[in-house]
């Protein structure tokens, strides 16, 4: 599974830095647009745009897997053994719960905007809003990962 989750990691890293570029060039194309030829031109500000809620949701995956993502360590580490183990595990379950909720809406958000077009690209806004439930499963995935790695590493220690 680790090997799995690797490669796909590795996919993911590869598909941000493909968004990034696209984003800088988009965003770089309308500045040189407004400011030397003084006209806008809307679907690089879209582009722009909807490549960073891509960015956003696949990173927030990453940081998701790595660790990285916010917490409140200054009191977590002040808890005792016992606290710190049910302060994870409720945690866990609550975080479980939030990607599930993002997951099943984000899937009806999809459906329901697969006929609605954006202004700028004319492009479904299905494919913006599938961020939400592709990001959210990836969350979600990388999650029960860190929870078999959190088990498995408990039995290590308590055999």
């Amino acid at each position: 599974m680790k090997i799995v989750l690797d490669k796909l990691e590795k996919i993911i890293l590869w598909i941000l830095a493909i968004l990034f570029t696209v984003m800088v060039i988009a965003f770089f194309y309308q500045i040189v647009l407004r400011f030397i030829f003084e006209s806008g031109n809307p679907w690089a500000e879209e582009l722009t745009r909807y490549t960073l809620i891509w960015m956003s949701m696949l990173g927030s995956a990453v940081a998701t897997r790595r660790g990285r993502n916010m917490d409140v360590d200054f009191v977590v580490k002040r808890m005792p053994k016992t606290m710190k183990t049910i302060n994870s595990i409720i945690t866990k379950a609550l975080i479980i719960g939030f990607l599930l909720v993002i997951i099943i809406y984000g899937v009806n958000l999809v459906s329901i905007t697969f006929k609605q077009l954006s202004s700028g690209l004319r492009i479904p806004m299905a494919y913006m809003y599938a961020s939400v439930p592709v990001g959210g499963f990836l969350m979600l995935l990388f999650t029960i990962e860190i929870i078999i790695n959190d088990i498995k590493s408990r039995n290590i220690k308590e055999v």
